[in-house]
């Protein structure tokens, strides 16, 4: 089964939307992280390494197939909609209008995803002002 979990921008917001399985899995249909929240943009070459260690009770953990829902740890709580095998996609948010402090998303392409959230995240941060 492949996954096909869409994101875009809208407004100031990046959303990240879930196929209607995976959306009632998550009990959601998407995830909507303030763009100028999200400090790093990677692509994960392992899926499990994307996971941390607890899953919290609105999470659907099944070993070696999927991971979908939060993420609970020690520093608050993770989303993840991950499909065994592949790359992932991993956005790390910051600051108190972050819903969750990482994101990780298997999507269609996860590399060109990264590079337009890059480029997007780029063009919208606001810039340091130099003394």
């Amino acid at each position: 089964m492949s996954i096909v979990t869409r994101l875009h921008i809208d407004g100031g917001d990046l959303v990240v939307r879930l196929p209607w399985r995976w959306a009632l899995a998550a009990r959601r249909r998407n995830v909507r992280p303030p763009l100028r929240c999200v400090d790093e943009v990677r692509v994960e070459p392992h899926w499990w390494h994307a996971v941390r260690p607890h899953p919290g009770p609105r999470c659907r953990f099944r070993p070696g197939c999927r991971c979908v829902g939060e993420l609970q740890h020690t520093r608050g709580r993770d989303f993840a909609v991950l499909h065994a095998g592949g790359l992932v996609l991993v956005v790390t948010t910051f600051g108190h209008d972050a819903p969750y402090t990482l994101l990780a998303v298997s999507t269609a392409d996860p590399e060109g995803d990264a590079a337009w959230l890059r480029k997007t995240t780029a063009t919208n941060r606001p810039r340091k002002l130099s003394r």
